[in-house]
């Protein structure tokens, strides 16, 4: 997939009008809280998964259901027409544009476009049970019950899945971080994850699968130790640190999607996590987009800026123009960037 440089977006949850331009291969968001750090990803996320009306509509419902185990709602949680417009309203567009010149545009069109043909088969191909189900074709009133859905043992859901390519900034699942291991392990790359591991903490020495009864089960062998330890054990920081490393390979020549990086991980390691990052993302070819609150990881990551040069890295600010309402992405370049780090600037990381 070649790399993504700008990203337009109208009408999106927040964004009247927002310009993306210059994205790199790593890309770092910081701002305040209510500026659409998390939204941008999210329209990063649809404007990827729009190749197909279904793609799009199963991308919409993964995120609402992010957000709800997010805020621990599950058990309230449904999605209605509301819910889909809130995300698609007629008037919002999402326009990439790639270093190839070629562009990508996603639109509420392929969600009503997908209601109104009935020769699409709606209920069977998105996998919704029919006494579930209560759909008005022409005013997209669409209503399901998610928490009924996940638990019925008839139903094989294709929408509510668990996807790699975005690692939200709650606790990483051990089964997501499980798949992407599995495809780094298919990529060959078991000694690059080994040797990161005992470069954030040489206490580590290598990450197992073990196969039980119940499935598959991630262990790390210590230094020293023959014992091998539950991965969910141990810290927050090194299950996500494990997370981010094996999903960027594992979304080789794709893309990753990392919500409040810092979370979990001590700052004393933000300069060790930037450097691999970097160095993997141009080895797998995977673009990235990463949000934060920290003034330290942006630090880290401007210092990392400077050190590896082979990266094509960027940092966004966003913020809201007092004058338009509207939300600004500001790109700084390193050195403006280190300036203000260091002279009391207007980053608002923190």
């Amino acid at each position: 997939m070649p790399i993504i440089e700008n990203l337009y977006v109208t009408h999106f949850k927040c964004f009247k009008q927002l310009d993306v331009k210059g994205l790199g291969q790593v890309n770092l968001i910081g701002g305040k809280n209510n500026v659409g750090k998390t939204a941008f990803l999210e329209a990063v996320e649809l404007v990827l998964s729009s190749d197909k009306p279904i793609e799009l509509l199963s991308a919409i419902i993964n995120i609402l259901k992010r957000r709800a185990l997010k805020a621990d709602d599950l058990q309230e949680f449904f999605i209605t027409d509301f819910d889909l417009i809130y995300y698609l309203e007629s008037s919002c567009n999402l326009k990439c544009s790639y270093e190839t010149k070629t562009s990508k545009i996603c639109s509420l069109e392929k969600i009503t476009g997908i209601l109104k043909d009935s020769s699409v088969g709606f209920p069977e191909q998105m996998g919704f049970p029919v006494d579930l189900l209560k759909m008005t074709v022409n005013t997209l009133d669409l209503e399901v019950s998610l928490e009924m859905f996940l638990k019925s043992p008839q139903i094989k859901n294709p929408l509510v899945k668990v996807t790699s390519y975005f690692i939200s900034s709650t606790k990483v699942e051990s089964r997501q971080i499980a798949i992407s291991l599995g495809k780094l392990i298919d990529l060959g790359r078991e000694d690059f994850l080994n040797n990161a591991l005992r470069h954030f903490d040489d206490t580590f020495y290598e990450l197992k699968q073990v196969v039980t009864e119940n499935g598959v089960v991630l262990k790390l062998r210590l230094n020293n130790q023959n014992r091998l330890v539950l991965l969910s054990s141990l810290g927050e920081g090194i299950n996500r640190y494990i997370a981010i490393l094996c999903a960027i390979w594992a979304n080789k020549d794709g893309f990753l999607l990392i919500d409040e990086i810092e979370n979990g991980i001590h700052y004393t390691n933000y300069p060790t996590l930037w450097e691999i990052i970097f160095k993997v993302s141009v080895e797998a070819n995977c673009q990235l987009f990463i949000t934060t609150h920290s003034k330290e990881c942006i630090t880290a990551f401007n210092d990392m800026q400077f050190e590896v040069t082979n990266c094509n890295a960027q940092y966004f600010e966003f913020y809201k123009n007092l004058k338009t309402d509207r939300i600004v992405a500001k790109l700084i370049d390193k050195e403006q960037l280190q300036y203000e780090l260091t002279h009391q600037g207007r980053v608002r990381g923190e």
